[in-house]
């Protein structure tokens, strides 16, 4: 078969190949294994990238017509002294030279477990996630979610309708609301529900207030606020922002540029001075991930990324965060592929996220499904 070496080589090696690597790299037998000292050219130095194909039995396939003893195996080459710290490439040189002395601390520069560490502490620890079975209202396809006071969550699209689930522990039929009024600043963006009121964030940058939903609420007109454009918002179109109201009345707002999150307090001006918002910190998602939603509470932040990992950061009183480090990491252990979409942080503390995924239905054909899992 194409794949087999016998002959490639003749009298240099025999067996099959698994790589074009191996046919140029080594003229020996056997993968997966290796033999200090000893490469195809006999003596020399290797690096772990050169090891695979290297087989201590290879040296038996290894024969000579004619040259010096012994004529099989690595014909004219003695005792290994790669090992013993002598390195021999040529085997022709007239005389050694004086042994090196290494000074380099191989373990105190990290030793081989330095990337498998640097990958530990980007890796996020695994939480098994369950939907929440939830009977949402006809051809509602959410694409965002808020988590209120006592268990209640909202689930929103971004042209304004709405679905009110007022205990996630206890009802599961979802009933349906409209919020008016956002046409004019653009599509939602995102929710959050703060006190008494959503807060929602539009494609314009501009933030609206609108009254928080309950059973029996159909519709409700959200207002604008006389706040400015949120900062990076409109710079970047792949930006994530959500704004909340605090107890204490102050506003903040949080925008994601990528892997950098930034939170910020709005201030009236004073002295002549334009109202505008302040940045009280910044934080960056571990390793590569981007922020695909960001949000919090008065002493919380909580950012999100496209495979559902959740961030969890503390936050001072000046909406600081306590470390640049998250106070709390997980990924969600769920079957099937999911498209994660947001999420939102129980009173609990527990993390409740929006998902969608496809779903064969009646007669083969295939739906988009939403689903929140806890």
């Amino acid at each position: 078969p194409p794949w087999s070496r016998t002959g490639q080589w003749y009298g240099w090696e025999h067996g099959p190949i698994s790589s074009k690597h191996y046919s140029h790299v080594t003229p020996q037998r056997g993968h997966w294994a290796w033999q200090r000292g000893w490469g195809p050219q006999g003596q020399q130095e290797l690096w772990a990238s050169d090891v695979f194909g290297f087989a201590p039995e290879a040296d038996a396939w290894w024969s000579e017509h004619e040259g010096p003893e012994p004529l099989q195996g690595i014909a004219g080459v003695g005792v290994n002294t790669w090992a013993k710290g002598t390195i021999a490439y040529g085997q022709n040189e007239p005389k050694w030279g004086p042994k090196h002395e290494g000074t380099h601390d191989f373990e105190a520069n990290g030793g081989h477990r330095r990337l498998a560490a640097m990958a530990a502490e980007t890796a996020a620890p695994s939480r098994p996630v369950v939907p929440v079975p939830v009977q949402w209202p006809s051809a509602f396809e959410p694409d965002m979610l808020t988590c209120g006071p006592h268990g209640s969550v909202a689930a929103l699209t971004a042209s304004g309708l709405g679905a009110l689930i007022p205990s996630v522990a206890e009802s599961k039929v979802a009933s349906e609301f409209t919020l008016e009024g956002l046409i004019e600043l653009g599509m939602a963006r995102s929710v959050t529900w703060s006190n008494t009121s959503l807060m929602i964030v539009t494609a314009s940058g501009k933030i609206a207030s609108c009254p928080s939903p309950r059973t029996g609420l159909d519709k409700s007109t959200c207002t604008p606020l006389e706040v400015p454009a949120l900062p990076w918002f409109l710079l970047d179109e792949t930006a994530v922002a959500s704004a909340a109201e605090l107890d204490d009345g102050r506003l903040r707002a949080v925008v994601g540029t990528g892997g950098r999150v930034g939170l910020y307090e709005f201030r009236e001006g004073a002295d002549d001075k334009s109202p505008t918002w302040h940045e009280a910190g910044a934080v960056l998602v571990p390793g590569s991930a981007k922020a695909t939603t960001v949000t919090s509470t008065r002493n919380r932040l909580l950012v999100t990324g496209e495979d559902g990992t959740a961030y969890l950061w503390n936050l001072r009183w000046d909406g600081a965060p306590a470390s640049t480090k998250p106070a709390r990491t997980e990924a969600p252990l769920a079957g099937g592929r999911r498209s994660w979409q947001s999420a939102c942080l129980l009173s609990s503390g527990k993390v409740l996220r929006l998902a969608s995924k496809w779903q064969r239905g009646k007669g083969g054909v295939e739906n988009m499904k939403s689903e929140i899992l806890i």
